[in-house]
């Protein structure tokens, strides 16, 4: 134990005396640097005084750009000022001074700038706004291809982002007219004014030509109109007669929802829009007859089914209405004019009993194709009497010959009520087919779109263009053609006699957006 014991000490004692020497050299090693002479010192460098303010950046060469100048014809379009008159450099002014430089404005580099809707780009040649405008055609779609997801379209009801409610001018409830996606017009509409975003719709005073233009957003369910277009001094007028006389009550009264596509139309391009004025389809059918035996004339719904028998039974006391005598009549004549009133009583009997027939089973079952055919067929083997004027090709007299024709049957020297049936049934076809094309027959629709397309390129909607008719205090450096509807028998749309509405705005209006001073014209 007491060796262990001092081998220990022994070991403690070793450890102690190395790290004191350690701890000398350590002490010994570091006054020594310090003793090392300094390297002699560079004397600072003179330096201007010091600015207080923002920490300096790495300068660079300060790329150099070509002079541009921002015409004062432009500026007029865009402020509607006169143009400020420049003296040329060095040519003294209305002061006698000498005119100073003109400023030189700042430009993006070299390369053509992206469009920003509301800004009027410039190319080499100049500012486009300057330069021939695209203009829009608003092309019915026919058929129209899915009513679901198209943004533009005339008519029908307006899809109103969420917050915005109807508007109202005057404390009532405008007529909806269009609503147009902004997205889809072209980028130098306008000179590259206006929105490219969301959809503009247009709205008007129920009986005066005083417009709403709001810009909504993406989105928005369709919102039905607050009232019925009953207001006679509105803007409501459908296709021939149904306008006035006792088939105006037959009026589906809306404006049917009819897509439409925006259609270009750039110098040299062909223009859709048709300035000639087409053979009627309607006054052809007149003339020429025809029966609404035919598929294409068949109703198509219980609504459609319903007004036939209403005006049929409308039209049924001209039917037995007494004929005057002439006053030389013979014996002859006389057995004539019996014969035709027999034939026409048998004929009102029959065509009342169809009639109760129609009316009991609208309670009863749901309408079919097979049903109209039936009830047109019915309708079809009940003859009526006529006397036309005829002259006797031996004696060369006047006189009246009989004609008998199926009831369903149009003639223009036998008119009784096929072709206001057919009036009425034209203006429910259109707003059924713009609702689902299924909505009516193969005949139907080879009867109709063509006629459709007729009235189509007649009747087309416009934007950007110079309107197509003279406009009072129209100014084409200063006004704008958001959108013209032309009166539209396909739109059940009239504005004054037969005349178009343009609706303007200013250049710098538009430019900013505001759309709260637009003006509405007519052009006749």
């Amino acid at each position: 134990m007491n060796v262990e014991s001092a081998g220990l000490i022994l070991a403690g004692a070793t450890l102690a005396f190395l790290a004191i020497v350690i701890i000398v050299f350590a002490i010994w090693r570091l006054r020594r640097q310090r003793a090392a002479p300094a390297t002699p010192r560079i004397p600072d460098t003179p330096r201007a005084p010091r600015q207080i303010g923002l920490p300096k950046r790495a300068r660079r060469d300060r790329p150099e750009f070509a002079d541009a100048e921002i015409s004062p014809a432009r500026l007029a379009r865009i402020s509607r000022k006169t143009p400020l008159e420049i003296p040329p450099i060095g040519m003294p002014d209305e002061t006698g001074r000498e005119a100073a430089p003109a400023p030189v404005a700042d430009v993006a580099p070299v390369g053509e700038p992206p469009f920003e809707p509301g800004i009027p780009d410039a190319g080499e040649d100049g500012p486009r706004v300057d330069a021939e405008e695209v203009t829009l055609r608003l092309l019915p779609q026919i058929p129209p291809r899915d009513a679901i997801s198209t943004n533009s379209w005339l008519g029908g009801r307006p899809r109103l982002t969420a917050g915005i409610e109807w508007p109202r001018i005057d404390g009532q409830p405008a007529d909806f007219l269009a609503q147009i996606g902004c997205a889809d017009l072209p980028p130098d509409l306008w000179g590259g004014l206006g929105p490219r975003s969301g959809a503009l719709a247009f709205f008007i005073h129920r009986h005066r030509y005083e417009m709403r233009v709001v810009h909504l957003g993406d989105g928005g369910a369709p919102v039905a109109p607050q009232f019925a277009l009953n207001d006679a001094e509105g803007w409501f007028g459908p296709q021939g007669a149904l306008a006035s006389g006792d088939l105006a009550s037959f009026a589906v009264r809306a404006f049917p929802e009819w897509p439409v596509d925006l259609v270009a139309v750039r110098p040299g391009d062909a223009d859709p829009r048709s300035e000639a004025d087409p053979d009627e389809p309607g006054t052809t059918l007149y003339d020429r007859g025809y029966d609404i035996a035919d598929p294409a004339f068949h109703p198509f719904d219980w609504g459609s089914m319903m007004a036939m028998v209403a005006l049929l039974e409308m039209r049924l006391d001209r039917l037995t209405a007494g004929e005057a005598l002439p006053p030389d009549a013979d014996a002859e004549a006389m057995a004539e004019i019996k014969q035709r009133a027999a034939i026409n009583r048998e004929a009102r009997t029959r065509a009342e009993e169809i009639i109760a027939i129609v009316r009991d089973s609208t309670t009863l079952d749901g309408f079919s194709a097979g049903d109209a055919t039936a009830v047109m067929a019915g309708l079809h083997a009940i003859h009526w009497a006529r006397a036309i004027p005829a002259v006797d090709p031996e004696t060369g007299t006047g006189q009246a010959a009989t004609i008998t024709l199926p009831l369903t049957t149009h003639r223009a020297d036998a008119d009784l009520w096929v072709h206001d049936y057919q009036t009425i049934l034209f203006d429910r076809a259109k707003h059924a087919w713009c609702a689902n094309p299924d909505n009516l027959s193969a005949p139907a629709r080879a009867l109709y779109e063509p006629w459709w397309r007729a009235l189509a390129d007649r009747e087309m909607a416009a934007m950007g263009h110079a309107p197509f008719r003279h406009v009072a205090d129209y100014d084409d450096e200063r006004d704008i053609v958001l959108i013209e509807l032309p009166t539209s028998g396909l739109m059940s749309r009239k504005f004054g006699n037969g005349d178009n509405l343009v609706v303007t705005i200013d250049r710098a209006d538009l430019a900013i957006g505001d759309f709260s001073r637009v003006r509405a014209h007519v052009s006749s």
